[in-house]
C-alpha cells in the first residue's frame, strides 16, 4: 500500500509541474547576417512589448487575446549588435496561426529580415535626425536669439555649404539616406539628405522647435511652426512664412495658400501627394494632402520633453507584460512540438492510464498471491 502512496505522489508531482511551466512560444528576430534584432514590438500598431536578444516570449493568454489570424506584427528599434550603424529599423510580417500544441513545447518561430539603412522606409527615417553629431557646427554662425531670423540664418549657411545634387524619387526602390555628418564631409547631397541636416540643425540650436521634414512624392523639405508663423525651408535659401493664427477659421485656407506657394516657388507639381512628416519624436503617415493641412492646423507650439525611446519605455511601463520577454519576408515553420510538449498537453490522459496499469498489476499480483 505504501508503495502504491509513493508512486501516486510522484504522479501528482510530475503533473504539477508541468501545469507551472508557462505556455509560451519564443519569437525570435533577426537580420540577414543571424544578428538578432532588439526592439519594441508592434501589434497592429499597438505596443506590446520589448525583444531581448531577438527573442519575444508570446504567452498562450497574450497570444489569445491580442492577436488575430494573420496579424501584422511590427519591431522598431536601433541598430546594434552586429551593425556600427547609429541609425533605426522598423520591419513588418504576418504572424500566421500558432496551434496551441506549439504552446506546450519549446517551439520557436523565427522572423528574418534585411538591414538596408540608408534605404529607410517609414519609421526608419526618424534616426537620420541626429542634432548632437552636428552641434558644433552652429559655432560657424552668428545668431541673434531671434528664432526667425537665426533658422533662416542656418538655412543660409547650409544653402551656401552644400551643392545640390538630383537623387530623390519617392517611387524608386533604392533612394541612399546620407547621415547629417555624411552630407556635411563631402558637401553634397540631395533634397532628403539637406533636409535631414537642416532639421539636425535647426533641432541642435533648439531641441523644442516644432520643425518637421515633410515628404512629398518629388520632394523632401522642412516645415517649422514657430508662434503665429508657418515656414517651408528649403535650398538656394528659400524661408516662404506666413502669419497663420492657431485654430482660428481660416487656418486651413491659409496653410493651403501656403503649401501652393511653395509648390509654384520651386517647382512642385500640384498632383504630388504627401506621405510623412517627422522629426526625432514623431513619425506621422497621411492619407491625402488634407489630412496634412489638419495636421499642420492643430500642430502646438509645445513638445515632448523626453526622447521617443524613453516614450517608449513609459508606455511600456504601463503595459501588464506576463512573461519577459513593411517588404515582408518569409517566416519559417515553427518546429514540431517537443516530446515535452506532448507530455504536456496530454498529461492528465498520461497519468490517468499509468495509475490504470499500475492498478492492473496490483490486482493481477494479488490474485496470484491468493492462489
Amino acid at each position: 500500500m505504501k508503495s502504491i502512496i509513493i508512486i501516486f505522489i510522484f504522479f501528482v508531482l510530475i503533473m504539477s509541474v508541468n501545469a507551472a511551466r508557462p505556455k509560451q512560444v519564443q519569437l525570435y528576430f533577426f537580420d540577414e547576417n543571424n544578428c538578432s534584432l532588439n526592439g519594441y514590438l508592434f501589434v497592429d500598431s499597438e505596443l506590446s512589448g520589448k525583444t531581448e536578444n531577438g527573442i519575444f516570449n508570446l504567452s498562450y493568454d497574450d497570444y489569445r487575446d491580442k492577436f488575430d489570424s494573420d496579424e501584422e506584427i511590427n519591431l522598431f528599434g536601433k541598430l546594434g549588435n552586429c551593425s556600427t550603424e547609429n541609425l533605426f529599423f522598423d520591419k513588418y510580417w504576418k504572424l500566421s496561426e500558432i496551434q496551441e500544441h506549439y504552446f506546450l513545447g519549446d517551439s520557436t518561430f523565427k522572423f528574418k529580415t534585411f538591414i538596408s539603412p540608408h534605404n529607410p522606409s517609414k519609421k526608419e527615417v526618424i534616426g537620420f535626425i541626429q542634432p548632437a553629431s552636428v552641434r558644433s557646427e552652429l559655432k560657424n554662425i552668428k545668431f541673434n536669439g531671434n528664432a526667425l531670423e537665426d533658422l533662416s540664418k542656418i538655412n543660409e549657411y547650409l544653402s551656401d555649404k552644400i551643392n545640390y545634387t538630383e537623387d530623390w524619387d519617392f517611387n524608386k526602390e533604392e533612394n541612399y539616406w546620407q547621415t547629417s555628418q555624411e552630407t556635411l564631409k563631402i558637401g553634397q547631397g540631395d533634397c532628403e539628405d539637406y533636409s535631414t541636416l537642416l532639421l539636425s540643425l535647426f533641432l541642435a540650436y533648439n531641441s523644442s522647435l516644432q520643425c518637421y521634414n515633410v515628404i512629398f512624392s518629388s520632394h523632401v523639405t522642412t516645415m517649422c511652426h514657430i508662434g503665429e508663423y508657418y515656414i517651408y525651408y528649403d535650398q538656394e535659401k528659400t524661408a516662404l512664412k506666413k502669419e497663420i493664427r492657431y485654430g482660428n477659421i481660416e487656418t486651413k485656407q491659409r496653410l493651403r495658400s501656403l503649401k501652393e506657394e511653395y509648390f509654384e516657388h520651386y517647382g512642385i507639381n500640384e498632383s504630388d501627394k504627401v506621405h510623412y512628416a517627422f522629426n526625432e519624436y514623431r513619425f506621422i503617415e497621411f492619407e491625402n494632402d488634407e489630412e496634412f493641412i489638419t495636421w499642420q492646423a492643430i500642430i502646438s507650439n509645445k513638445k515632448p520633453s523626453i526622447g521617443l525611446f524613453t516614450q517608449l519605455e513609459n508606455e511600456l511601463a504601463g503595459i501588464n507584460i506576463t512573461e519577459s520577454y513593411v517588404e515582408e519576408p518569409v517566416q519559417s515553420p515553427a518546429e514540431l512540438p517537443t516530446l515535452s510538449g506532448f507530455a504536456r498537453e496530454y498529461s492528465t490522459v498520461l497519468i490517468v492510464l499509468g495509475l490504470a496499469v499500475l492498478f492492473l498489476i496490483i490486482l493481477l499480483v494479488w490474485i496470484n498471491f491468493k492462489k
